[in-house]
């Protein structure tokens, strides 16, 4: 699995009841008077972590530690989960594990966000201002995903499918578990998959779950047939309606 995908996916799953740049207790004790608190030795805080993420992950991958090491008054642990490399923290009294390690004294890093924000359509879909991109004249549809994400199995059946009824219509550019057209990927993501961009005009990040699956594909069918000029006509001529209520 790419790393790409593979760290939201692993960050997900260990952080279940973390809020963005907080933390994770990693047992059920009272957390009153941690500097009382016996102080762990780098290797025992680290396999407390490693234990704890295992539990986590639940057989989906498998974490190891390769080096951990001690500063600013926690111990950063180095994990390799299946094939790729990550960084966590965890405060000596093995207690605390965090997901993210925030220097005060480093200049502030303003959080990416996609380059392109569009109005609403159809499908919780966007419409940028860009133009139609094409190749060999004709309308690229990109799908990004990766087989460790539920939400993308979900989904990528169904883009494939509607694909395959535009098949001489369209180029469709198939991302699963492939980390090609990075440049489109990170223009309409801030990292979150599954993402789908028709064209460069309509994207989405995320899956048409709660629509279902047959109102999922039709709306994907209204959204390429908009930019297919509504060909192939009998496959176009069934969606219509949600074609009329594309936002161009």
């Amino acid at each position: 699995m790419n790393k790409k995908y593979l760290l939201p996916f692993v960050i997900v799953l260990v952080s279940a009841v973390i809020i963005a740049g907080g933390f994770i207790y990693i047992n059920r004790e009272k957390t009153a008077g941690l500097n009382k608190e016996k102080t762990l030795s780098s290797q025992e805080a680290a396999q407390k972590a490693l234990d704890y993420i295992n539990n986590v992950l639940q057989g989906r991958a498998t974490a190891s530690l390769t080096e951990v090491s001690e500063g600013n008054g926690v111990y950063k642990i180095n994990l390799k989960i299946g094939e790729e490399k990550y960084e966590f923290y965890v405060t000596k009294n093995g207690k605390i594990l965090f997901t993210e390690g925030i220097d005060l004294e480093s200049s502030p890093q303003i959080t990416q966000t996609p380059e392109t924000q569009g109005t609403p359509t159809i499908g919780n879909f966007f419409v940028s201002e860009d133009e139609i991109c094409e190749e060999a004249d004709k309308p690229i549809i990109y799908f990004f995903g990766s087989s460790g994400c539920s939400h993308c199995k979900w989904e990528h059946p169904i883009v494939e499918n509607v694909a395959e009824s535009f098949a001489e219509y369209i180029s469709f550019h198939n991302n699963m578990d492939v980390d090609t057209d990075m440049d489109v990927f990170s223009k309409y993501s801030t990292g979150g998959i599954p993402m789908l961009a028709f064209g460069c005009k309509y994207y989405r990040v995320g899956s048409g779950e709660q629509s279902g699956e047959k109102e999922e594909s039709e709306i994907l069918t209204a959204l390429i047939c908009k930019l297919t000029q509504n060909q192939p006509t009998e496959v176009c001529d069934k969606v219509q309606d949600l074609v009329n209520q594309i936002i161009d």
